[in-house]
């Protein structure tokens, strides 16, 4: 019998207690759910309101799953009615089953465009709904992972630990009497960050994975980007959203402990490079934690058979998006059930393009389609830092500069627009070389992003669901509450300016590698160079509507759940930061122009 990992390279994990299932604030009702089988007929609703099942299911409750060292965790199995073996598909998370978690949608503005109905309340937080793929000859095993809820053990954030769990579960799944031996797993975010952790172990049964958004690098991607660390998401996810009845890792207590990169860090980097399985990704824009994660790792794996789609909406909505639904079902019939679909014709690279229009105006370019990503043939546009805050495709004789507050949410930014002469879509990584100074300290946290301006010079933002999907009178981004969950305002990036330090053969021109393993302070007044990769974006403009380049000292964006996480600056910045530009300080914004095939 194998125990659990510890600590890494002689760094312990420190714990902290779990929130207990019986606290119910801000959560579904909690119940204790009792072992047995039982069928759900058809017409059968969990609660008034949600999706009646088309078709009767089995329902196979609490079930124990045995882990390698003893610890046991418990899943609910949602199958079809038939003597036919069929395949699995996993969905895998600490919030809960069986109507327990968070109230999330209910925290969203217009519930996100998915009305209660939309779904049937047996699905987990971000998973497939059981009453959709029951009838479609899949079931569905919902897994509450060590130390969530009622399971044993504690809870480990993420990590190697969380790989072994996972090809464990996978393996018992596999060996059920009812199960084909195929395996795969489904679900957004943390339910796919376990599908890149399960595949690098590569247990025999998962035939293929479906990770929709997630990230690969939890210091880069989720807590630390860029080397600033994130304590109120942190703080919200782990004690807001989650329950179970022993103690679970401490990331936030870490995260102050060893805000460098270090072995505990590295445990947490999911290296795709040696898997070769089939892999359906998907790409955002909307998620601040996904984006870049999910693309680096689709990059990465090894794989022959692996397609990714870029979406213009949220994770949740599309993922119970019907046309995806009969897509994701495409690519499992393929893998796990061995039909010849086609499904290898598939487009390796679908691409959506945000127009960021209104209810009456164009809406995004959906699913464009391309051969790989970066897309090939991207031509890669430098846009120069001009005084007068302009932008141009050439550089200034002259040296110039200009300064922002960096310690106040009120400041305004540092900003420059190009405005396009002719239709432009921009496609892929951006990134910013600044060279910038601050004379009141030695360090600068600095946040750059894309806005998209108007013909008119407003600021643009994206509306995250369908127009349709939303109430009479909803027209316009200005009748839409600011959440990052409804509303995208375009790519970002962060870099501490003391964690410049890159690793060339780590990087590549578009994506600078900073080891975040060590500080270089800039001394009060020096100027230095920084390179920070924003996040992919995927926009198009119109001839006379503008690319607006911002440099401030907070991130230009909302987060997710406004009124559970506090609006507060989280960094070290203090005084003015000024940028530098002209003559020899050729600071840029380089942006991935492509064009797009015909349609």
């Amino acid at each position: 019998m194998t125990g659990p990992k510890l600590g890494f390279g002689g760094l312990p994990i420190s714990w902290v207690p779990t929130v207990r299932p019986e606290d119910e604030t801000n959560m579904n009702p909690y119940k204790k759910q009792t072992p047995g089988t039982k069928k759900l007929p058809t017409g059968w609703t969990f609660v008034e309101g949600r999706r009646p099942l088309r078709e009767e299911i089995t329902f196979d409750e609490v079930v124990e799953i045995p882990l390698r060292d003893g610890v046991k965790i418990y899943c609910d199995v949602f199958r079809p009615v038939t003597d036919i073996k069929v395949p699995a598909i996993l969905a895998i998370s600490p919030y809960g089953k069986n109507g327990h978690g968070f109230r999330i949608f209910d925290n969203i503005p217009f519930r996100l465009g998915l009305p209660e109905s939309a779904t049937s309340g047996l699905e987990k937080f971000e998973g497939p709904d059981p009453a959709e793929w029951c009838p479609r000859g899949y079931a569905i095993v919902n897994v509450d992972i060590r130390g969530t809820w009622d399971s044993e053990g504690d809870l480990y954030i993420e990590g190697s630990q969380f790989g072994l769990d996972g090809y464990d579960t996978v393996e018992f799944i596999a060996s059920q009497p009812w199960c084909n031996g195929a395996v795969s797993m489904c679900g957004n975010s943390w339910l796919a960050t376990e599908q890149w952790a399960t595949a690098i172990e590569k247990p025999p049964a998962l035939k293929c994975i479906a990770p929709w958004e997630g990230f690969t690098d939890m210091y880069r991607d989720l807590i630390c980007r860029g080397g600033v660390p994130k304590a109120t998401f942190t703080s919200f996810i782990f004690n807001k959203t989650i329950r179970g009845r022993n103690s679970r890792e401490d990331v936030s207590g870490a995260l102050d402990k060893w805000p460098l990169f270090n072995e505990y860090w590295e445990d947490k980097v999911y290296d795709t490079s040696d898997l070769t399985l089939p892999i359906y990704a998907l790409g955002s824009y909307s998620s601040g934690n996904h984006g870049s994660g999910t693309v680096r790792g689709w990059n990465r794996a090894a794989s022959k058979d692996k397609w990714i789609r870029f979406h213009p909406t949220q994770e949740w909505f599309d993922l119970y998006t019907p046309r995806y639904i009969d897509d994701l079902q495409r690519f499992f019939d393929r893998y796990l059930k061995g039909i010849d679909n086609g499904w290898e014709k598939t487009p390796k690279v679908r691409v959506s393009i945000l127009t960021y229009g209104n209810r009456f105006e164009p809406g995004p370019k959906w699913d464009v389609p391309f051969s790989d990503y970066p897309i090939p043939d991207t031509k890669y546009s430098k846009l120069y830092l001009r005084d007068s805050g302009k932008l141009a495709t050439s550089p200034q004789a002259n040296e110039g500069s200009t300064s922002h507050q960096s310690d106040n949410y009120q400041a305004k930014p540092s900003e420059f627009v190009l405005t396009f002469d002719k239709a432009t879509s921009i496609v892929g990584h951006s990134k910013a070389e600044l060279w910038m100074s601050c004379k009141d300290k030695d360090d600068m946290d600095v946040y750059v992003s894309i806005r998209k301006l108007s013909k008119s010079g407003e600021v643009l933002e994206h509306v995250n669901v369908p127009w349709e999907k939303l109430p009479e009178g909803v027209n316009t981004q200005h009748d839409v509450p600011m959440a990052q969950t409804i509303k995208y305002t375009g790519p970002t990036g962060i870099l501490r300016a003391s964690h410049r330090a890159q690793v060339p053969e780590r990087s590549t021109p578009m994506l600078p590698y900073h080891p975040h393993d060590k500080e270089e302070k800039v001394p009060p007044g020096d100027i230095v160079k920084l390179e920070i990769s924003l996040w992919p974006m995927g926009i198009h403009f119109e001839a006379g509507e503008g690319l607006l380049f911002r440099v401030q000292g907070f991130v230009d964006t909302s987060s997710d759940f406004p009124s559970h996480i506090d609006k507060k600056l989280e960094n070290l910045n203090e005084g003015q930061h000024t940028i530098h530009f002209g003559g020899k300080y050729d600071s840029t914004i380089i942006v991935p122009i492509v064009a797009l095939p015909a349609q």
